[in-house]
C-alpha cells in the first residue's frame, strides 16, 4: 500500500488539519520517524491527534473513519464498552469489561468464531452455490484434529511472551519482524494471530497503520506479526521462523491464524500462505496484488477448507487468478471474490485495506 494514507475515506481532496508534532521546526518538510512523534503528511510533521490526521512515531497520517477520534495517535471509537448498551462496533455489552463471561473486555462475543465460520461455510462454497462442499464437511467432521498440522481445535501453548507489545522489532532466526500484543492478552486463553507482509511503505509504517485501525476493523484482540515486504520480497520462507517464534512465546489459537500480504509482499505471502505453511492459516487475503499463484494442496488434502480472497488494487487479472486457484482448491470464498468494493481499482486504497483487515474476525479452520 502506498505511504500517503492522507487520502482518507471520503475523497482524495480531503483537507487535513495542520499542527506541530515535532521537536524540530515542522515548517521544514523532512518528517521522519526519527524527528516526529506524531505523523507525517507531505513531508511535514503533524501532531497526530486529530481525526483527520492521526498517527504516531512518524508514520504516514491516517484519517480516522467517521465517528472515531484520535486522542493519542490511534483511531478510537466514541462508544463505551461496559455500559450495558450495545453501541456500533460492539457485538455485546454485559455491563463489565471482563473476559471469560461470554462477552470479552472489548465487547466482542467469545466462543462465537466457530459458529460464525460454520454458518458462513453453509452460505458460501468454492463455487458460491449456497451449499457446503465435501471439503467443508470433512473439516467439520474432523473435530479431533486428525492429521491436520497444527491440530484442529488446539492451541500452540506458547509461554513467556510479554504483553502489551506495541510494535517493537524482534528477531526470529534470520528474519526480523514487528510485534503487536494487546494489553488484554492472557496466556490461559488461545489468541488469534495475524501475520502480515507489508507493502512498500515498510514494516514500521504498516505496524502503525494496523494499530491505528485495529479497533475499527475488529482485530484489537489479535497478536500481529509484521514482516517488511520489501526486505523479504519474494521470500515467503522468512515468515516461517516468525510464525514459529510467535507460537512458541504466546498461546496462539490454531484455528484462528491469518495471513495478509500487501503489494510488495504479495509473492512472499503467496509462497507462505498457499504452499510453505498453507495448513496453518484459517484465512488469507492477498491485497494490492502484483503477482499470482495457486494453492499447492486442496481443502480435501488439508483436512479443512481455508478462507480466501484477493484485493486487486487495480490489478484485476492477478486477483482473478488467485481467487480462481482458491476456488478450484475448495477454499471458502465470500460472494465478492475478488473484492470489488470501494478502492478495488486503486493501488494503495485505504478502503480496500480496511476491507482486508475486516475479513479475518470470526474466520476459523473448522
Amino acid at each position: 500500500m502506498k505511504s500517503a494514507w492522507a487520502v482518507g475515506f471520503a475523497a482524495a481532496a480531503t483537507v487535513l488539519v495542520g499542527g506541530g508534532g515535532c521537536a524540530d521546526d515542522s515548517s521544514v518538510p523532512r518528517c521522519t520517524p526519527e524527528n516526529c512523534a506524531g505523523c507525517c503528511l507531505d513531508g511535514y510533521c503533524q501532531a497526530g491527534t486529530a481525526p483527520q490526521a492521526c498517527g504516531i512515531g512518524g508514520s504516514p497520517c491516517l484519517e480516522c473513519p467517521p465517528g472515531m477520534s484520535c486522542p493519542a495517535g490511534t483511531c478510537e471509537g466514541t462508544t463505551t464498552c461496559g455500559d450495558t448498551t450495545i453501541d456500533p462496533g460492539e457485538e455485546c455489552d454485559d455491563g463489565n469489561r471482563t473476559d471469560g463471561d461470554g462477552c470479552s473486555a472489548s465487547c466482542r462475543l467469545e466462543g462465537a468464531a466457530d459458529a460464525d465460520a460454520d454458518a458462513d461455510a453453509d452460505s458460501f462454497d468454492g463455487v458460491e452455490t449456497g451449499t457446503e462442499t465435501d471439503a467443508d464437511a470433512d473439516a467439520d467432521a474432523d473435530d479431533s484434529g486428525g492429521t491436520v498440522e497444527p491440530p484442529l481445535g488446539g492451541a500452540s501453548g506458547g509461554s513467556g511472551g510479554a504483553a502489551p507489545v506495541t510494535g517493537e522489532l524482534r528477531t526470529a532466526g534470520r528474519a526480523q519482524y514487528r510485534l503487536i500484543v494487546p494489553a488484554g492478552y492472557a496466556a490461559s486463553r488461545p489468541t488469534p494471530l495475524l501475520v502480515v507482509f507489508s507493502g512498500t511503505e515498510g514494516g514500521a509504517a504498516m505496524t502503525s497503520n494496523l494499530r491505528s485501525v485495529a479497533a475499527y476493523v475488529g482485530i484489537e484482540d489479535f497478536i500481529i506479526a509484521v514482516l517488511d515486504g520489501t526486505t523479504y520480497y519474494g521470500d515467503g520462507a522468512a515468515g516461517e521462523p516468525v510464525l514459529d517464534d510467535v507460537r512458541a512465546r504466546y498461546n496462539i489459537d490454531n484455528d484462528a491464524t491469518y495471513l495478509l500480504s500487501e503489494s510488495a509482499g504479495t509473492s512472499a505471502g503467496l509462497q507462505l500462505g498457499l504452499s510453505l505453511r498453507q495448513s496453518y492459516f484459517a484465512a488469507y487475503w492477498a491485497n494490492d496484488v502484483n503477482d499470482s499463484a495457486v494453492p499447492s494442496r486442496t481443502a480435501a488434502a488439508l483436512g479443512f477448507a481455508p478462507w480466501g480472497n484477493a484485493g486487486p488494487g487495480g490489478d484485476l487479472p492477478d486477483a482473478r487468478a488467485i481467487v480462481a486457484g482458491m476456488r478450484a482448491a475448495g477454499y471458502r470464498l465470500p460472494a465478492d471474490a475478488p473484492y470489488s468494493g470501494a478502492g478495488s481499482d486503486t493501488h494503495g486504497s485505504t478502503e480496500q485495506f480496511l476491507a482486508a483487515c475486516s475479513f479475518f474476525p470470526g474466520k476459523s479452520r473448522r
